[in-house]
């Protein structure tokens, strides 16, 4: 099983090469490859934040960013899952029925999230990976959000 994750904080994932995942890496059994979304931007200085389409309070990663990233990856057997506190509790029953894809290209939203265009275009499912809190807020799959 292949795993892409997009998100503005690639180095978070390194921990994925220890213990059982990290074996199921060594024995070629899956495959985690994570993507800066950064990599995708086509201003100078990186820039991946832009305020909420319609108005609105905080900031969003740019629908082209995303969107530009997500077609570097993209395949006909890519499921694409947003990891959002708004999405499904992750249960094992779950994980299961994710276990039976090819591959699986995880969104890690930021800010106040991912352009909700981004969402109806691209996402299959919205998956939240639990109810608790990180760097002060809700989480989604990357702990800064």
């Amino acid at each position: 099983m292949k795993f892409d994750v997009l998100t503005l904080f690639p180095e978070m994932f390194q921990i994925m090469r220890e213990s059982v995942i990290g074996r199921a890496i060594d024995k070629n059994l899956i495959e985690i490859h994570p993507m800066n979304m950064r990599d995708f931007s086509k201003d100078k200085h990186k820039k991946v934040d832009d305020t909420v389409y319609g108005g609105g309070a905080g900031m969003l990663i740019r629908p082209d960013v995303v969107w530009d990233s997500y077609h570097s990856v993209k395949t006909e057997k890519s499921k694409v899952i947003y990891l959002s506190p708004q999405g499904e509790t992750l249960t094992q029953e779950k994980v299961l029925e994710l276990a039976k894809e090819q591959h699986l290209i995880l969104l890690c939203g930021h800010y106040e999230g991912v352009d909700q265009r981004v969402i109806d275009e691209i996402v299959d499912e919205e998956i939240s990976i639990g109810d608790y809190v990180l760097t002060g807020r809700r989480t989604s799959c990357d702990g800064t959000d």
